[in-house]
């Protein structure tokens, strides 16, 4: 079925001359949670369908035997079904089964207004809260079956346009992960595949099989690249919750670029991108994942990017969600003075400051870094975006007036996404040098390079008299350097790529 409507497509846009050029896309993440937030004030009836190209139904729970169950039977049924009708029989509405459409009003499915609007509707499963038994259902002949069959099923009884997999994350040992899984995670998509192909023939259209996949690079590295890549239509990379409370230090959670204190190689959105790369997954099938969402920190004396943090976040300035308060819930406390407003020119993030006598830092995106991100995926002819979560930047005309204003963040992406023959930002449009962490308390210092196309680099690192001490060259992204055998102090980091002019750094070891 796939075969032959690309077939069609093929004759179709020979015959007529009207090809129509690759576009990129944006895929929406809806919590199921969500709906009942701010008195529903983003639901399916009130989306600004324009905005986004699929929209991911997030999450339906999986069970250890590969059975799929709903994770909020009553916001589950109301909105992959529609409305119910009153004829469903007592408990049907508490109950976790997949639901049966003859209980709801017609028409009134999550679907039926997504494909009114020419935008498609796909279910995730799994999330942080239901990945649990993936392993187990991997690693079963049985298991791996019956999760098929009820993926297959879920997109007749859902009408859904495809199935995302958000296994978090294969390998985890933590979560009853274990390296079987790298195996057993390719066999579960390749019956997955199948079913959805066999499924294509009766509901007559493409299936879609994505993937969420961790932005860490050991998480990453749980994934049977090689053969997932050829599996699945799109990779959602994760590209958030870098850094957060529980790091010693405040920085970023999202950084389009690795911060000047980065304490982790790849934790960066530009980074995590390069990985995937490496790993030969096509840039047509990434999207990369866009934070609609903040991160806080409590910090130890004042406020500010880089300073000692407390260890917790900031739940009295945001009680409701304070470890990741929403875009919407962090415009509401910007509006009210008690913040000042940083860009950090490194990482090309923003980022707020408590004023004097307000410990609290605020990591997040807006719409200057959002459209960053949308142009940087451009520039790397990625697939698109993967906004986590679609109702966070839906602001209100006032707080609780049930009035939509906009929704900033996702214009801001639609925007650039759309303009295909805008300049390209100047930032991105030379290769960009990065080196971490400055000051380097180890020893160890971090290159990395983000540039559209590979090329042969020369590094060399020199004391303050202009001597080389080291030299390096290599064609990847991504150099570490050891300096743990020179005396503290400050030192410069000269990088040469291809014919570029060379780039100097100054470090400092500690």
């Amino acid at each position: 079925m796939r075969n032959l409507v690309i077939l069609f497509l093929f004759l179709l846009t020979s015959c007529t001359g009207t090809a129509q050029p690759s576009r990129n896309m944006v895929t929406g993440y809806y919590p199921s949670w969500r709906w009942y937030d701010r008195d529903k004030l983003v639901e399916p009836a009130t989306l600004n369908y324009h905005l986004y190209d699929i929209i991911n139904y997030a999450f339906l729970n999986v069970e250890a035997d590969g059975s799929l169950r709903l994770s909020d039977p009553w916001a589950d049924k109301n909105l992959l079904l529609g409305p119910s009708n009153g004829t469903a029989p007592a408990g049907y509405e508490q109950s976790a089964d997949l639901g049966n459409s003859k209980y709801h009003r017609t028409g009134k499915r999550f679907a039926d207004y997504a494909h009114r609007q020419k935008v498609r509707f796909v279910v995730s499963i799994g999330g942080w809260t239901h990945s649990d038994n993936f392993p187990a259902v991997a690693a079963n002949p049985d298991s791996r079956a019956r999760f098929a069959s009820q993926c297959a099923q879920i997109v007749q009884l859902y009408d859904l346009d495809g199935i995302d997999i958000d296994w978090e994350y294969p390998g985890y040992v933590e979560r009853g992960g274990s390296e079987a899984d790298k195996v057993n995670f390719t066999l579960l998509l390749r019956q997955v595949r199948a079913a959805l192909d066999a499924q294509e023939r009766k509901v007559r259209r493409d299936l879609m099989l994505t993937i969420a996949c961790s932005a860490a690079p050991l998480r990453m590295s749980g994934i049977d690249w090689p053969q997932v890549r050829g599996l699945v239509d799109g990779v959602n990379l994760m590209a958030y919750s870098f850094y957060g409370h529980w790091d010693p230090v405040s920085n970023h959670n999202a950084p389009l670029f690795p911060p000047a204190n980065a304490t982790q190689p790849g934790f960066s959105c530009s980074e995590a991108v390069q990985n995937l790369l490496d790993w030969d997954v096509p840039a047509a099938k990434i999207n990369l994942g866009l934070a609609f969402y903040g991160r806080t920190q409590l910090t130890a004396g004042e406020s500010g990017l880089h300073v000692q943090g407390l260890g917790c976040p900031d739940t009295l300035a945001f009680p409701r969600n304070g470890a990741t308060p929403q875009y919407y819930l962090i415009a509401e406390r910007m509006s009210q003075g008690i913040y000042d407003y940083g860009w950090d020119d490194v990482a090309q993030v923003p980022y707020l400051s408590g004023k004097p006598g307000i410990r609290s830092f605020v990591s997040f995106d807006d719409e200057r870094s959002i459209a960053l991100k949308a142009e940087f995926i451009k520039s790397r002819k990625l697939h698109g975006a993967a906004i986590w979560d679609i109702t966070a930047d839906y602001l209100e005309t006032t707080p609780g007036s049930g009035a939509v204003l906009g929704a900033p963040l996702a214009a801001a992406v639609k925007r650039v996404l759309s303009n295909a023959g805008a300049p390209v930002p100047e930032i991105l449009a030379d290769a960009v040098v990065c080196v971490y962490p400055n000051p380097t308390p180890n020893g160890y210092l971090q290159i990395f390079t983000n540039a559209t196309a590979p090329a042969h680099t020369s590094l060399a690192l020199f004391n303050t008299n202009g001597e080389k001490l080291q030299a390096a060259n290599y064609s990847k992204a991504s150099h570490q350097l050891d300096l743990r055998t020179l005396p503290a102090g400050p030192y410069l980091v000269q990088v040469k790529r291809g014919n570029s002019e060379p780039v100097l750094v100054r470090v400092v070891k500690k």
